[in-house]
């Protein structure tokens, strides 16, 4: 577990209230009582370093961790455009700065009572759930909000 006292835990659902949760190594969305998973606990620190740089304030950057802050969530350039990848990186290493953060810091907004996490390495590429079950969740390019874009946070201990 994430031992500096600004860290937040949170298990992240999409709107039809169905959870984060990893399998093999990657990210995925589901019902724990259907589909035989457990929900993850999300560690959440600010990116202190976007955080000071005059942005827009109704973006908040942020790190995403798993396995207690052990993994991070980050957004990997490609071909047909960014991938979202688990990175074994230190969401505590992060937060102290030193290794080029861009990569793993979303930008947190908000949609009324959700949430929509735009990748701060590509803007207007936002986390998404598939619309298919067993798969990963992705990063889309999008400009309105939609359902399969926006997340809801419920804090966990």
């Amino acid at each position: 577990m994430c031992s500096l006292p600004t860290a937040r835990y949170y298990i992240i659902k999409d709107a039809d209230q169905k959870a984060l949760y990893t399998r093999d190594g990657q990210l995925l969305v589901g019902d724990p009582d259907a589909d035989n998973c457990c929900p993850e606990k999300i560690c959440i620190l600010p990116n202190r370093d976007l955080d000071n740089r005059g942005l827009d304030r109704t973006k908040v950057p942020i790190f995403l961790g798993i396995q207690g802050g052990s993994r991070c969530l980050a957004c990997v350039e490609a071909g047909d455009g960014p991938l979202l990848e688990l990175e074994d990186v230190s969401i505590e290493d992060l937060y102290k700065g030193g290794e080029q953060a861009t990569r793993f810091t979303f930008f947190q907004t908000s949609s009324g009572p959700a949430f929509r996490l735009e990748a701060a390495a590509c803007p207007g590429w936002f986390l998404c759930r598939s619309a298919e079950p067993l798969q990963p969740v992705q990063l889309i390019e999008e400009s309105e909000p939609s359902a399969c874009t926006e997340f809801y946070f419920e804090q966990s201990r």
